[in-house]
């Protein structure tokens, strides 16, 4: 079975990792295989000075993967950025894959609001793939909101997404 991508979209500072956070800890009690995507707009160092693969790397090597039993990691140069679509052949064995930005991609996305941080909506501004939304309190959209601490209900309304695509 292929796994159900969701996006998670909103301004900085409004919750998004957090939440993210909190439902992978619910999904993988679950049982659940679970992945995560996170878009940086930001130039981002994984690596550090003084480490092998850091002095590798800073040595001028294009590519360099760090791998153990445990992990994997993969560090590489790259002329423009990635594709979404092939960021997502790396997580064909999972069962759920919680994806942070990539706003404009075609995915299905829950907007996260906060009033004291957004002043408008993204589903307002024409955003496409908007399925639900999750705020700090209701609000009368034309897709379900939730409130923050109403995990239990994201987390059914997300797994209803696994339903909707077998």
């Amino acid at each position: 079975m292929k796994p159900v991508f969701v996006g998670f979209i909103g301004n900085s500072g409004v919750g998004k990792t957090t939440l993210i956070e909190k439902l992978i800890k619910v999904f993988v009690d679950k049982r659940y295989r679970v992945g995560a995507i996170k878009h940086d707009a930001h130039k981002f160092e994984i690596d550090y000075p003084g480490k092998d693969s850091y002095r590798m790397k800073h040595a001028g090597a294009r590519r360099v993967v760090l791998s153990s039993k445990d992990k994997f990691a993969l560090v590489e140069d790259r002329e423009k950025e990635k594709p979404l679509e092939e960021i997502k052949e790396l997580f064909l064995d999972c069962d759920f894959v919680f994806v942070e930005g990539y706003k404009l991609e075609d995915l299905p996305k829950i907007e996260i609001h906060r009033d004291d941080v957004n002043k408008d909506w993204y589903i307002k501004k024409g955003f496409e793939n908007i399925i639900s939304a999750v705020s700090d309190k209701h609000y009368d959209l034309s897709i379900p909101v939730f409130l923050f601490d109403e995990i239990d209900n994201i987390v059914a309304f997300i797994e209803n997404l696994k339903n909707e695509n077998t």
